[in-house]
């Protein structure tokens, strides 16, 4: 397998005919062909392990309707003994996560009351990850029990995860394979305390736009040092946002350096990082949030097809299943078609190639802007509530608005007032405005440079990419347009506690390998920002 853009979204009749067809693979798989054995007590524990992201916790922003893609997955994971099925769900990195210390299981751990070591630092996944590890146990040992034991035809286990949640899924699914399963002959067993082996299929990972930073910005400590997808995993996708730049949310590739193992498939969407994987509340940033509808359904079919035990849209509750309607003919659903059909032809065929694209027609978009003085584009619905008067007061932003602090220091969330949201998405515009002007003469203080009058250095590749959107004339696409002003959300300007850019590139590690998301070199300073 290998990297892709997004396809269409997914419709309603697609998503009840994929919940049919895996249903049927589970019903065919669980039927042996000797008649005796389909006589008999037949137990098929079907586990799935839901790690959110970072500062996304259910309980807490389900009321506000803020809950991530991977939250609402896990809300309709099935959950029943009866029905075979355990879901456990762990709320992100910085948030509360308390449990129930169970002896031998869990009793070693010990409750994470959250906040900014979690945040900055990525504290508290190594926590979440052993917990996983100890329930994976403990359903097993005692929920199913020592009867149930003989009866076991087979395990299976589906994993999710979204930002650092992602990164814990990687990092959990190969400390799992080493701890929990024996090998024999590529095959995987779980072996009961009483010594019956079981056999065990990882059959499903979905994670959405890995994110490391672990014991500080691009980071990969601790128990986030190795994130291959091992190969006993039957098949893994990983959605991937386009526009996220953020030096502090570099991404983990699938990938290993330039390859993808026969396992993996990574998919390139329009959006942010959580306009992939979820999380903005209604309105924020004078944008919609349904765009990450798109993502979650796919997710969703991915997850059905794969036999992954998740109720379908005819079983979930009213409240559920507003969490996944997507009507087939409405705006969003056109918005992104035409958007996805707008796309330049990329470059070449890696994702590094495949998410510049998505760049070009954002810098093109941004060109149009300055040149109309077209504020209200900028601030979507927020200019609706501050007015011209107030924007031609915001000027500029510049670095100080992301000083270099420490981890711990950092604040992730959207401000709730208007007009400071709408300063902030100014402000970033008008500072790449301000920048564009420097990339046309870009002389920049550097050791040995002592030429009279000094000499521009040459631009990278990137930046060559840059002036070439922003010089072009002509008009974009509606589409482009509206998809842009009303329902990508701009993770720059609300992270005010790291240096970044609506210039900069996004880091891409490839196990361990790191590249930059449009093939330039990467220089010692790429190397200490990222």
């Amino acid at each position: 397998m290998a990297v892709r853009q997004a396809g269409m979204p997914s419709t309603d009749e697609e998503l009840k005919q994929v919940a049919i067809d895996g249903a049927m693979k589970r019903i065919i798989s669980q039927n042996p062909i000797d008649k005796m054995d389909s006589i008999a007590c037949r137990l098929y524990p079907a586990l799935s392990f839901f790690f959110d992201g970072t500062n996304n916790n259910l309980e807490r922003d389900r009321p506000q309707g803020k809950h991530s893609n991977l939250a609402k997955l896990y809300q309709v994971a099935k959950d029943l003994i009866e029905e075979d099925s355990q879901a456990t769900y762990l709320p992100g990195v910085g948030t509360s996560f308390k449990f129930v210390k169970v002896a031998g299981y869990t009793d070693h751990l010990r409750d994470d009351e959250g906040g900014v070591l979690g945040l900055g630092f990525g504290a508290g996944g190594e926590l979440r990850i052993e917990f996983a590890l100890g329930e994976f146990s403990r359903l097993l040992e005692i929920e199913w029990g020592p009867g149930s034991w003989k009866h076991m035809r087979e395990i299976t286990v589906a994993i999710f995860g979204f930002s650092r949640g992602a990164t814990e899924a990687r990092a959990f699914v190969r400390r799992f394979i080493e701890k929990k399963c024996n090998k024999e002959a590529g095959n995987l067993y779980w072996q009961a305390p009483n010594g019956i082996r079981v056999p065990l299929r990882v059959s499903f990972m979905g994670i959405f736009d890995t994110v490391a930073s672990v014991g500080g910005p691009a980071l990969h400590l601790d128990w986030a040092s190795e994130l291959a997808i091992p190969p006993e995993v039957e098949r893994c996708v990983h959605y991937v946002s386009a526009h996220e730049v953020r030096r502090a949310f570099p991404l983990d590739s699938v990938r290993v350096d330039k390859i993808y193992p026969g396992n993996c498939e990574e998919v390139v969407y329009p959006g942010v990082h959580s306009d992939v994987g979820g999380g903005y509340g209604a309105n924020e940033q004078g944008r919609d949030r349904d765009l990450s509808l798109i993502p979650l359904r796919h997710m969703f079919v991915e997850a059905l097809r794969a036999g992954v035990p998740l109720k379908s849209l005819d079983q979930m509750e009213p409240r559920l299943k507003d969490d996944f309607k997507l009507q087939n003919g409405s705006r969003i659903v056109t918005l992104y078609n035409d958007y996805m059909a707008a796309l330049p032809a990329a470059p070449g065929s890696d994702l590094e190639s495949l998410i510049q694209p998505h760049r070009y027609l954002n810098f093109r978009w941004r060109s149009i802007l300055a040149r109309h003085q077209a504020d209200e584009r900028v601030l979507g619905h927020l200019y609706e509530k501050v007015g011209a008067a107030f924007c031609s007061t915001v000027p500029a932003g510049s670095d100080e608005d992301h000083p270099a602090c420490q981890p711990n220091e950092w604040v992730y969330d959207v401000p709730k007032n208007p007009e400071e949201q709408a300063k902030q998405l100014l402000r970033e515009q008008r500072r790449l405005e301000r920048h564009i002007e420097f990339l046309r003469n870009p002389i920049e203080p550097r050791a040995g440079n002592r030429s009279y009058p000094p000499q521009p250095r040459e631009l990278r590749p990137y930046e060559k990419m840059i002036l070439a959107a922003w010089d072009k004339v002509g008009t974009i696409p509606l589409a482009v347009d509206q998809l842009l002003a009303e329902h990508i959300h701009e993770s720059v300007a609300s992270f005010t506690s790291w240096p970044c850019a609506l210039w900069d590139q996004r880091g891409i590690y490839c196990d361990g390998t790191r590249y930059l998301a449009q093939n330039d070199p990467i220089t010692p300073d790429d190397a200490a920002v990222a």
